[in-house]
């Protein structure tokens, strides 16, 4: 990718995840850190920010191809490519899935670690059709 585009997409996206990173540390800090065993998933409504989504993380080109997988499967064979983009603590995700019959699945997400309670929590950041901002967290072994 050119330096000058690929500063473009990084400032972008850097853009929207301050925006949202803001958000997860505000409701991690409500939250009882002794009720986080395993794992947790808080939905925070936010439908101001579907445009910026769709921009800034949807439709970005990444710059990085981290793989593609020929999965075989009973009705044929199925692929998955993974592009990203890697800033400071956080990595932008896109997977695509396309299925035997032509059926494209794409999936678009941020992902990033904390630390809560002294346990490391990989936390997946997604955005819905609802205008909801979903935020996984998952306890690292």
């Amino acid at each position: 990718m050119e330096e000058g585009l690929l500063k473009e997409v990084q400032n972008s996206f850097l853009d929207i995840y301050s925006f949202v990173k803001n958000i997860l540390d505000e409701e991690i800090a409500s939250l009882n850190p002794e009720k986080i065993e395993d794992g947790l998933k808080i939905v925070v409504e936010q439908e101001d920010l579907y445009e910026d989504w769709v921009e800034k993380i949807e439709t970005a080109p990444l710059p990085t191809l981290e793989k593609i997988e020929e999965i075989e499967h009973g009705d044929g064979i199925h692929l998955k490519i993974i592009y990203s983009l890697k800033v400071e603590d956080a990595r932008q995700i896109r997977k695509i899935k396309i299925k035997s019959n032509g059926k494209v699945e794409i999936f678009n997400y941020i992902e990033t670690y904390r630390n809560i309670n002294g346990k490391k929590f990989k936390v997946k950041i997604e955005y819905d059709t609802y205008g909801n901002l979903i935020f996984t967290l998952q306890k690292e072994q």
